[in-house]
């Protein structure tokens, strides 16, 4: 994944594929506007498993009345794993490009 299109005045979903078992761990994922867990939270995904978790499918998804107040063009994400206590990473920080909608 090189970019991430989220649009505004849409509700965005977008499914992620683990490919292992993560049905005993607690996922979250952010968009901050840089690559940094300091920077400033643009928006946060609601992270919830496909099926059970056991097969690593997870579905991410943010409500349009999230990206209401956000100017921002482009921010950055990830997706946290807290497996046992210990905070992992899923994968490196993947670039957000927040786009307008044309239809009302």
């Amino acid at each position: 994944m090189a970019e991430i299109v989220v649009y505004k005045n849409r509700t965005n979903v977008i499914s992620v594929s683990l490919g292992t078992d993560v049905s005993s761990d607690i996922l979250t994922s952010e968009i901050r506007e840089k690559e940094l867990v300091g920077s400033p939270l643009i928006a946060t995904w609601d992270v919830t498993f496909a099926t059970d978790g056991t097969d690593g499918e997870l579905i991410l998804t943010m409500d349009d009345s999230e990206l209401v107040a956000v100017t921002q063009k482009q921010g950055y994400m990830d997706i946290k794993r807290m497996s046992g206590g210990e905070p992992y990473e899923v994968f490196a920080p993947i670039k957000v490009l927040f786009k307008e909608t044309v239809t009302a």
